[in-house]
């Protein structure tokens, strides 16, 4: 039974909402940054941890990747969490007297459209619901935040736009993190494979590792590339496939990856959503 998971964020949070939908019952523990979150994961003060990954409309999560290749826990699950911005400001404010708005910056930027149709000063916070608990706590009257209907309600704030964001599909993707990997698989059930490679620095290496998800018929959903290190010459990748390692065709495709790369680690395995068969 999973007891406790820690988010990034403060009560009403999106990631708090993604937690109340997949595990209603669990405690959430609110944290103040991703290492923290990931932290208490690890060394198993929460059962879980619920990592926002990437976003609909502004992209991947800032910071998040820059961590997973730190991390000792391992992605169990995904969940894709409908994003409703609104528009909150005091109760004893009124939308004629907002001259700024504060948020995360995904939400600043997911809402870019009406902040810039409004002149908007831009304020950019910790997280969304962090941003509505301080206009409340320290009455502030000239500026409003973006965040969530239950931050509005956490924190008596009024609503004064319930479609703020740019796009009504505004879906953020989540992954759900443990300290123990996934290893038994239904096969009636579909699987996604993720995991961090760094290839050798030869010629053809890349091509190398592509042909082999390619020749053993594997599907691959995801590949992302980033440089790191001093002189930015060592590119690592992050990668998702569909499959599991116990199928034969991903197991000689991962054989492949691992004969051609210098680093690979696994992130985990992970059912594929049933939000996917909706789009």
């Amino acid at each position: 039974m999973t007891n406790k998971i820690s988010f990034q964020g403060k009560d009403g949070a999106y990631s708090h909402l993604a937690i109340k939908e997949v595990y209603s019952e669990a405690q959430h523990i609110p944290c103040s940054t991703f290492e923290k979150t990931i932290d208490l994961a690890e060394t198993g003060e929460v059962d879980l941890a619920m990592i926002p990954i990437e976003n609909s409309a502004a992209g991947r999560v800032a910071g998040i990747h820059r961590l997973l290749p730190k991390s000792k826990l391992h992605v169990i699950g995904e969940h894709f969490q409908k994003v409703e911005h609104h528009l909150l400001i005091h109760q004893d404010s009124d939308v004629s007297k907002i001259k700024k708005v504060i948020s995360h910056e995904q939400a600043l930027a997911q809402c870019s459209n009406k902040i810039q149709e409004k002149n908007y000063e831009i304020l950019i916070g910790a997280d969304t619901a962090g941003s509505a608990k301080n206009i409340s706590e320290s009455n502030i009257l000239d500026t409003a935040a973006i965040a969530s209907k239950l931050a509005a309600e956490i924190y008596s704030l009024k609503i004064v736009d319930d479609n703020f964001a740019n796009s009504v599909n505004n879906i953020t993707r989540f992954f759900i993190m443990s300290q123990e990997p996934n290893n038994s698989y239904d096969e009636k059930k579909n699987y996604i494979s993720a995991f961090l490679f760094s290839v050798k620095n030869t010629p053809g290496s890349l091509f190398k590792v592509m042909g082999g998800f390619a020749t053993n018929n594997v599907n691959m959903i995801k590949l992302e590339s980033y440089n790191y290190g001093e002189q930015f010459t060592i590119t690592e990748f992050y990668c998702e496939i569909e499959g599991h390692p116990s199928q034969h065709n991903t197991k000689l495709a991962l054989d492949d990856l691992n004969h051609y790369c210098s680093k690979v680690k696994n992130l985990g395995v992970f059912e594929k959503s049933l939000y996917r068969s909706r789009q």
